[in-house]
């Protein structure tokens, strides 16, 4: 998901995640012990005064999944392309909901196309569609919500789960930001036979990695300590 993220602000023209362009808000952090009507009152709030000062924002509501339920609906009139919402222009405004909720059916699905002999590469964002917004609609924060009631959610885009082979893939790229410090050089049979090592130690459900590449870089970190100076 952190990746998407910076790839979605980079795309929308902003300088990183931590932009002032984005607003980004994470359902555990100040909304999790909230009632509905205090965390749909501060949704509005919190969401109407960034885009009161920045025309074109992008809104990313993180761990989605953690929000009350029906908080979501609070900004379903900012998704409407109205002209203006007490005068706060939203229609170009980007909005990116990430969640967990459609996870285990996303996960099942990709692993029984697998198991008939697809590539994971052939797997359509399309035909992923309709599985996701089902899922979505009868459980979690979007139960029977508006945003998909009355159609406003534009995509829905799966995160599908990691095999070992990714795994290895994110160490290998830790590792090359390391590789003078791992004694492996420039030789990529090295950083190869390195990344594999951290990606056995991987806790891993079946084909598929548990954490994603979430723990890599502390791996590789373990491994071959990261210069502090090269990351400034």
């Amino acid at each position: 998901k952190q990746w998407y993220q910076r790839r979605v602000a980079i795309t929308a023209g902003a300088e990183g995640v931590e932009s002032k362009y984005i607003l980004k808000i994470i359902g555990t952090h100040k909304y999790g012990s909230l009632d509905h009507d205090t965390a749909t009152k501060l949704m509005k709030k919190e969401v109407a005064e960034h885009v009161s000062k920045c025309k074109h924002a992008l809104v990313i509501i993180d761990e989605a999944e953690k929000l009350p339920e029906g908080t979501l609906n609070a900004i379903s009139p900012y998704l409407d392309k109205n002209v203006a919402i007490d005068e706060v222009d939203y229609r170009n405004t980007i909005f990116v909901f990430l969640s967990n909720t459609a996870g285990n059916a996303i996960r099942n699905y990709t692993e029984t196309q697998l198991e008939a002999g697809r590539q994971r590469e052939d797997i359509a964002v399309l035909e992923m569609e309709n599985l996701i917004q089902e899922h979505l609609y009868n459980s979690g924060e979007l139960k029977h919500s508006s945003l998909i009631s009355r159609y406003q959610l534009d995509a829905f885009i799966p995160m599908l789960p990691l095999e070992k082979r990714h795994v290895q893939q994110c160490a290998e790229e830790q590792l090359k930001q390391r590789r003078n410090k791992c004694g492996c050089g420039d030789d990529p049979s090295c950083i190869s036979t390195r990344a594999n090592e951290i990606a056995n130690q991987i806790d891993y459900s079946g084909r598929f990695s548990r954490s994603g590449c979430k723990k890599i870089s502390t791996k590789a970190n373990l491994v071959c300590p990261l210069d502090r100076k090269s990351e400034l």
